[in-house]
């Protein structure tokens, strides 16, 4: 089998790839190609695979005609990983055998202008900073998007007439696009694959907690957390660590004075407020003894974590072996049930359980190696090509 994998849009993106180009490759007899751009770096290493290769847009040739080559190469699946940067350009090929990953289903699916402009019109008044991340970006996303909506609608009516596929991150998602495509429409695969590594987190004194991600107040909830800790500083002084596994955007900086208050009341609070690379965040990520997800119920009107897009942290929970803590409106997996804890208004005591309790700990931890090797290529594969084939 002849896959393509394409992602020219976000080098950020390189997990997901990744993750499909593993699971292709652990069939000896494919083959697999990931077209790419030339300074796109986070993806050379996959081609230490021996059925693995790596073609870069080289600086002739247009992105169209970089598109166009990758359609007329006769491959039996074309999967598209992200189109952001190239909506007009994606939208002007005819592909074939696609297989499309959706980020946010509202985006593509349920998008109309009055959604666009209650978007506008809150983050006009949701934005913390200066007036140019208040006004004139929002203003700017707004005439990209009326205009990148078209182009959406516009490959949306070629995959549904042409009865291709649309690839999501879980099966609640899948379930959200049920009003939109039929089930042999919708492929479900993670965002990442296991991958085998060692347990830094073996010696750990204290509770290690890990917040992957960028670190905002939109996404996550700094602010309930940090709450929490103040109230309850003299349970969990000197006993829990928060390592937050992302950086800390210029806009969220009034985060830094309320982690410098938690560490003068013992707790102590790992951050960044640059970029972290891959070799420290993975080790970062290893270190860790539970991840956290301490996520906002919705991001806006048209973004709702488990239904409409998904996170990352579960799939850092996959890709290091680790157990979980969610908000209990968040739809975890059946697989992934068993390793994680969902907490209402008691996070508190869930976390001192698992400080005061080493037992449910490292039963938790153990569970989730367990679990996390269905997540290994060789495992992936058979569902993976089921549903492409179906």
């Amino acid at each position: 089998m002849k896959v393509a994998i394409v992602e020219i849009c976000e080098p950020n993106h390189y997990t997901a790839v990744k993750a499909l180009g593993l699971t292709y490759a652990s069939d000896l007899q494919n083959e697999v190609s990931i077209y790419t751009l030339a300074h796109f770096k986070t993806l050379d290493t996959l081609v230490n695979n021996a059925n693995i290769q790596l073609i870069k847009k080289t600086e002739a040739q247009t992105i169209l005609e970089f598109l166009e080559q990758i359609n007329d190469a006769g491959f039996n699946t074309i999967h598209i990983n992200t189109v952001s940067k190239y909506y007009s350009h994606f939208a002007a090929v005819n592909w074939k055998n696609l297989v499309l990953t959706v980020h946010n289903i509202d985006i593509w699916f349920n998008n109309p202008l009055n959604n666009q402009f209650a978007l506008l019109k809150y983050r006009v008044f949701n934005t913390k900073g200066n007036i140019k991340q208040t006004f004139y970006l929002p203003i700017k996303y707004f005439t990209k998007e009326y205009f990148w909506q078209k182009q959406r609608v516009k490959m949306l009516t070629k995959i549904i007439s042409q009865n291709q596929k649309v690839l999501v991150y879980s099966e609640a998602q899948k379930k959200t696009l049920s009003k939109y495509l039929s089930a042999k429409q919708v492929v479900v695969f993670p965002f990442c694959v296991r991958e085998v590594t060692a347990d830094l987190s073996v010696n750990n004194k204290f509770l290690r907690v890990c917040i992957p991600g960028s670190v905002d107040n939109h996404r996550r909830d700094y602010d309930g957390l940090f709450e929490l800790l103040k109230k309850n500083h003299l349970l969990f002084a000197n006993q829990i660590c928060f390592d937050l596994l992302g950086y800390i955007p210029k806009t969220e900086t009034t985060i830094i004075p309320q982690i410098k208050e938690l560490e003068k009341l013992g707790i102590q609070i790992i951050y960044n407020q640059n970029f972290i690379d891959d070799k420290e965040y993975n080790e970062r990520l290893q270190l860790c003894d539970v991840i956290l997800g301490n996520l906002q119920a919705s991001l806006n009107h048209q973004s709702k974590y488990g239904e409409t897009k998904e996170t990352g942290v579960v799939f850092n929970m996959i890709k290091a072996a680790k157990p979980g803590i969610f908000p209990n409106f968040y739809p975890v997996e059946e697989i992934l049930k068993p390793i994680c804890l969902l907490y209402s208004s008691d996070l508190e005591q869930l976390l001192l359980g698992l400080i005061k309790d080493n037992t449910q700990l490292h039963t938790l931890k153990q569970k989730a190696i367990e679990i996390s090797k269905f997540y290994e290529p060789q495992y992936l594969y058979p569902k993976l090509i089921k549903q492409i084939l179906n």
